[in-house]
Order: structure tokens, then sequence, then C-alpha cells
């Protein structure tokens, strides 16, 4: 069995611990090593595009909540994105994905994660599950609808610490915004918190994001991420004496003896002593987590979100996972001039940004961003960006050199 396959099963004991097991559509033949059926007879779901490679779940038996799996997890930024989305749509639509798709995923009778959801929402629920690509902080993203196909809401469940980390974060963040007044950002409502199967489980609203949605314009994107920044009240802060600088370099120590530590560590302390403003950050700020209209940006995926970091880190972020679609070398090459550009802009400098620290801010983000993905061991998970020391300590380097000649001529 596939390492997939095995993540796959993992899930099924999870969401269904009256328990599940891989097969094919037209036999009993499990895969090798699936976990058994304990009890009953099985409900069926569908691993699309297949066990092996799951990206997400959803159920044979209701053709309309299958098609709006498919439409709500889908990535439509690109012509090919769009074809597959409506080719699955169609064929989910029309009845033909099962005959189509061979492997099932057979799920006993018995209390599982749908009963729960369904108790907590007062009404019965229908899944589809979002798995995506391997990474450290994967976790089961479950579609919540109404027979007929109506979103419900959303829900995840931490499947592991990192992931049960993240989602009680998540909760703790979402109930404090329910109290905050947005003026151009809207984010969705908790719906319910608890836990399944001993894991965190979180169920939000879902956010009126669709087909009148789009990406951010440059403009949109600095408006959004500064209304976050503000979630706090801005100051200014020398590097050398701010506590994010102390906690940053905590965090450093945290990693052990992981071989990239010296570098960042050397980094930070060989950055100049600027002044630099500090708010809020989304934390994972990317077209994954944010659709705009033109008076309106709606943000979800609020597990990361953090106070008292230096403002611009979410237009870095969003900037680095935008330029890297194409590649990760050449796309990091176009960031460090692109997010420069973006930290020079106005409304940048207006929130208290200045030319002398842009570099500084980059390198400072570089750092934080390493410190994650280290701590989380995204490299050992398969994540795309989490082998540093290929692209993230040359470009780091860089960075260093521009922030000492940037001080240098504010003198």
């Amino acid at each position: 069995m596939t390492s997939e396959a095995a993540y796959l099963t993992e899930l099924a004991e999870i969401l269904w611990p009256c328990g599940g097991t891989l097969g094919r559509g037209r036999d009993d033949s499990p895969f090798n090593g699936a976990v058994p059926l304990r009890s009953g007879a099985a409900r069926e779901y569908l691993p699309v595009p297949s066990a092996h490679n799951p990206r997400i779940i959803l159920p044979v038996a209701n053709r309309h909540a299958a098609a709006r799996g498919v439409a709500a997890f889908a990535q439509r930024h690109s012509l090919r994105d769009r074809v597959r989305l409506v080719l699955l749509t169609g064929a989910f639509a029309s009845g033909v994905a099962p005959l189509l798709l061979r492997d099932r995923l057979r799920v006993a009778s018995g209390h599982a994660i749908e009963h729960a959801l369904s108790a907590a929402l007062d009404r019965e629920v229908v899944i589809a599950i979002h798995v995506g690509p391997p990474r450290a902080n994967r976790k089961p993203v479950l579609l919540l609808l109404t027979p007929g196909g109506r979103t419900i809401g959303y829900a995840k469940v931490g499947v592991n610490p990192l992931t049960s980390r993240l989602v009680s974060a998540e909760s703790e963040a979402l109930r404090l915004l329910a109290e905050t007044r947005f003026s151009g950002i809207t984010v969705p409502r908790p719906l319910h918190t608890g836990t399944w199967n001993g894991r965190p489980l979180l169920v939000q609203e879902p956010l009126p994001v669709g087909d009148q949605t789009d990406r951010p314009t440059r403009r949109q994107l600095l408006r959004c991420a500064l209304e976050i920044a503000e979630l706090e009240p801005l100051r200014e802060e020398h590097l050398s004496a701010c506590a994010y600088r102390h906690t940053l370099a905590e965090r450093i120590t945290e990693i052990g003896d992981r071989a990239e530590a010296p570098a960042l560590r050397a980094a930070l302390e060989g950055l100049p002593d600027v002044r630099l403003p500090f708010g809020a950050w989304h934390g994972d700020l990317t077209r994954w987590n944010l659709a705009c209209t033109p008076r309106r940006a709606f943000v979800w995926d609020w597990e990361r979100l953090t106070f008292g970091v230096p403002i611009g880190f979410d237009v870095l972020h969003y900037e680095l996972n935008e330029c890297v679609q194409a590649g990760v070398h050449p796309g990091v090459h176009r960031w460090l001039d692109s997010g420069a550009r973006l930290l020079r802009d106005p409304l940048m400098s207006g929130a208290g940004v200045r030319p002398d620290s842009v570099s500084t801010v980059m390198a400072l983000y570089l750092i934080d961003l390493a410190t994650r993905y280290l701590r989380d061991r995204q490299a050992e998970a398969g994540g795309r960006l989490a082998a540093i020391d290929d692209w993230l300590l040359p470009a780091l380097a860089g960075l260093e050199e521009r922030a000492a000649h940037e001080a240098r001529l504010s003198c």
C-alpha cells in the first residue's frame, strides 16, 4: 500500500471509527494492508483522482453533493483547472463518475462524524472532504452539505499534534474575530467547536465566494493586509529592543540542532537595528485563503493568526506564493524584486514601513518562515517550499547585504 493510501485509511479511522476499507468499485478486493470493516453494511466514498493520489473524497450515493464538492474544492486559476472542473462536475452531476473512478473507500454503519455534525447543526449533513497534497499541516477539511447539495459550512478535524494545535488556534482566532468590526473584510463565523474521536473539531460558516469573487488587486491586497495588521494598535520599535526579535530568537533555539539553525541565528543577529512598525498578521494569506469583490475581501483559514510581528509579512507571504507557482527558483528571484516594490508602496509607507527597513522586513519574514517549516518538519512531509537550504538561505544571504546597504544610505 502506498503512503497516500495508508494516509487515507488512517484518516478513515479518525473520521469513521466504525471502520473503513479501500477497495474497487466492482469487487470486494481491498488494497493490501487496508483496514477491515468491523460491522454492518458499507457506505461508499470516491477518492479523487484515486486512492493512491487522493485530493478530495466524495460520496458515491449523493451525486448532487459530490458535484458540489468538486466545485467547492477546485482551484480554478488556469485553463486546465477550469476544464478539469467542468469535466468532473459534469461526470458527477450525470452519475457517470462512479463508473469511471474505480477506487472506493467503504465505511461501515455505525456512529460517524456525519452523525456528530448533524447533531451539532441540528440538521442532516452530507460531507465531501478535501485532503490536499502531502505536507506537515495536512488535515481533512469537510464541506458540509444538505442532501440536496446546498452548502451549510466547513469543518476541520485535527489528525496529529500539529494539526490539532492549528485547529484549536483557529477556533480561538475566530472567537476573537467574531468580536471585531472590520470595515472591508468578512471572516467566517464559528458554528460549533468541540471534539471528535478525541481530536479538536471546528465548524464554521461558508463565505459567499465563487464566480463573483476573484484574486485581489495589488491595492486590495495591501488594504486587506493593513486592516489585519490593525487588529492590534500599531506601534513602532527598534529591532534590537522589540519583543518579536526575542521571540524569533527563542524559536530558532527551539528547533535544536537542525543544520539550518546557525545560519538563521547569524542572519537575525546581523540585521541592522532599524525602526519597524508592528501589528498582527494572518500568517497564511494566499490565493487559497482570500477572495475579493471590488468592495470587500473574504478571508478564511485563520489558524496562524499572530500578533506583534513586523507589518508587511502578509503581503510578502501572498506575493511569494504567487511568484513560485511557475517554479521555486525563478519565483523567488522575482519575489526579491516584487516583494520590495510592494513594501515601498505609499500605503505601506503610510503604515510606517520605511525605505531603509524594506530588506530587513523581507529577511525577518524569511527567517520566520524557515523556523515554521523546520518546527513543523515540512521537508519530511514533502512540502513544496520546505527545502529551505535550497532556496531560502541563499535568498536570505542576499537580503542581509541589501538590508545593510539600505541602513547605510539612511545614515
